[in-house]
C-alpha cells in the first residue's frame, strides 16, 4: 500500500506514465487531478483538488473518494468504477463536497490507466456560463439537502428508538414499582401474625420443656412412691400407658423443634421479600451485597426446579456497599435468571462475590450455550432476545446495564459458544465521603 508522507514520495511509487503525469499537472493551477486505486482510495492529488477539497494534500491519502462526493455522484462513480478496467474513459460532471461541507462542481474525466485510475476534472465553463452556474449551484445546495435530510432522517429514526425503548423502561418500571408495593405490603401483614406465632411456640416448647423435667422427676420417684403408696404407684403407671407418656416425650420436642424450623424458614422468606423489594429504601444505604444475592435466590427457586439447574455460592467477607438495594437486587436477579435460562438440565451456575482493588465483583459463571460473537454487542439492547416468542421480552439484562450504570459501574462478558458465559457486575467501593474503599478495609459503619 502507498503511504503519503509527501507527494514528492508518492511520485516516485507511481508507474511511470502517471508520475509523469502528475509531475506534469502537479504545478496546475485549473486543472485538478487525482489518482486511485482499484478500491477507489486516493493514491495521489495535486494541490489544485487538496485546495478544493480544503484538505491537506498529504492528507489525502488512504481516504476514500466517495466520501468527498454527494450521495447520488458517488452511486454514480461507484458504478464507474467497477467497470473501470474494462470500458474506456468516461465523463462526468461530478459535485465534489469540500472539508466545511461546500459543494463544487468539475467536469470530470475518468481514465483507466492498469490498476489506477485517473481523475481529471475542471470547473465547467461554456457559453452560458451564468446560466449553467446557476443550475449548478441549484444541483449542488439540493444534493446537500439531501445528504442532510438523510442525516436527520437517521437522527429521527434514532431519536423515536430511544424513546420507544424510554416508554418500555417506565412501563417496566411501573410494573416493578407495583410489584414491590404488593410484595412490601404482603410481608408486612405476613410478619405481624408470623412474629406471634413464632412466639407463642417458643413459649410452648419451653414450657413443654419444664413440664417434661417435672414428669421426669415423677418417674424418678416412681421407686420410692412404690413403697409408700403401691395404689398411686400403679394408678401413675397406668396413666402413663394410657396417654403413652413415652411416645409423647420422644415426639412432642420433636414436633415442635420441626414447628420452630417452618417458622424460621417463614420468617427468613419475608425478610428475603423485604429484602428484595426494599421499597422503604428509596434512597442509598449500605448493604451486603451476599444478603440481597441470596434474598434473589430465594425467589428464583421455582426458575431452578423448573430448568432443573442448582447454584453454587462463594461469598467474601467484604465491606458494606453503598447503593440503592432494591434495583440492584433486580439488576442481579435479571442476570442470575439470564445464567439459569442458558443452562441445561443438571448443570449449575455459581455466583460469588470479591473485591477487585477499587471494585465490588459479583460474578455469575454459567455452562451453558454460550452467546455466538455477533450477538455479544447486543445482549444489553432493549428488546433484544435470542428466546421464543413470548418467552422473553428481551429487557432484563438492558435494564440491569442501566442500574449498574446508574451506580458508576459497569458489567463485563466473557462468553464461549457451547462452553457458557460469565457475567461480572463490577461495582465502585465508595464510603460515606464518597471516597474509594480500599481492599484493605474489610469493614465499614451501617446507615
Amino acid at each position: 500500500m502507498i503511504e503519503m508522507t509527501g507527494h514528492k514520495l508518492l511520485l516516485e511509487k507511481l508507474p511511470l506514465s502517471l508520475s509523469h503525469m502528475a509531475s506534469f499537472l502537479d504545478s496546475s493551477g485549473s486543472v485538478h487531478v487525482a489518482v486511485l486505486d482499484g478500491s477507489g482510495r486516493i493514491r495521489y492529488a495535486n494541490p489544485v483538488f487538496s485546495k478544493c477539497l480544503k484538505v491537506d494534500q498529504a492528507k489525502l491519502a488512504g481516504l476514500n473518494f466517495t466520501d468527498f462526493l454527494t450521495e447520488p455522484d458517488g452511486l454514480s462513480f461507484l458504478g464507474h468504477l467497477k467497470t473501470a478496467g474494462t470500458v474506456a474513459d468516461a465523463e462526468l460532471l461530478l459535485n465534489v463536497v469540500d472539508f466545511d461541507q461546500v459543494p463544487h462542481s468539475l467536469q470530470t474525466r475518468l481514465i483507466p490507466a492498469e490498476e489506477w485510475l485517473v481523475v481529471l476534472g475542471e470547473p465547467p465553463q461554456d457559453d452560458n456560463q451564468a446560466l449553467q452556474s446557476e443550475l449548478i449551484q441549484l444541483n449542488n445546495q439540493l444534493s446537500v439537502l439531501s445528504r442532510e435530510n438523510i442525516r436527520k432522517g437517521r437522527e429521527l429514526t434514532k431519536a423515536l428508538a430511544e424513546l420507544k425503548n424510554a416508554q418500555a423502561m417506565l412501563v417496566h418500571q411501573e410494573k416493578m414499582a407495583s410489584l414491590g408495593q404488593m410484595t412490601a405490603g404482603v410481608a408486612h401483614e405476613i410478619n405481624n401474625p408470623l412474629a406471634f406465632v413464632l412466639g407463642n411456640e417458643q413459649v410452648l416448647k419451653r414450657d413443654f420443656d419444664e413440664l417434661l423435667s417435672f414428669v421426669n422427676t415423677v418417674g424418678d420417684a416412681l421407686p420410692e412412691i412404690a413403697s409408700l403408696s403401691p395404689a398411686i404407684h400403679s394408678e401413675i403407671i397406668a396413666k402413663a400407658v394410657e396417654v403413652n407418656l413415652e411416645y409423647l416425650a420422644e415426639a412432642l420436642p420433636r414436633k415442635l423443634a420441626a414447628n420452630l424450623e417452618g417458622l424460621e424458614r417463614v420468617k427468613n422468606i419475608v425478610l428475603g421479600l423485604r429484602n428484595f423489594s426494599r421499597l422503604d429504601e428509596a434512597g442509598q444505604k449500605y448493604c451486603h451485597l451476599e444478603e440481597g444475592i441470596e434474598s434473589t435466590l430465594l425467589f428464583l427457586g421455582p426458575l431452578l426446579q423448573e430448568y432443573g439447574v442448582t447454584v453454587e455460592t462463594d461469598f467474601a467477607h467484604l465491606p458494606q456497599l453503598l447503593c440503592s438495594p432494591g434495583p440492584l437486587n433486580q439488576a442481579i436477579s435479571n442476570v442470575l435468571a439470564n445464567a439459569v435460562q442458558a443452562s441445561r438440565p443438571g448443570q449449575s451456575v455459581k455466583v460469588s462475590t470479591r473485591q477487585d482493588g477499587d471494585w465490588y465483583c459479583v460474578e455469575v459463571i454459567d455452562h451453558g450455550i454460550g452467546i455466538p460473537p455477533e450477538n455479544l454487542s447486543k445482549v444489553f439492547d432493549p428488546f433484544f432476545t435470542t428466546k421464543p416468542v413470548g418467552s422473553g421480552t428481551g429487557l432484563g439484562l438492558s435494564i440491569s446495564h442501566q442500574v449498574v450504570a446508574a451506580h458508576n459501574g459497569r458489567i463485563e462478558i466473557d462468553s464461549k459458544p457451547g462452553a457458557g458465559t460469565t457475567f461480572r457486575i463490577l461495582l465502585p467501593c465508595i464510603n460515606e465521603a464518597g471516597k474509594i474503599i480500599s481492599s484493605e478495609e474489610t469493614n465499614h459503619g451501617t446507615k
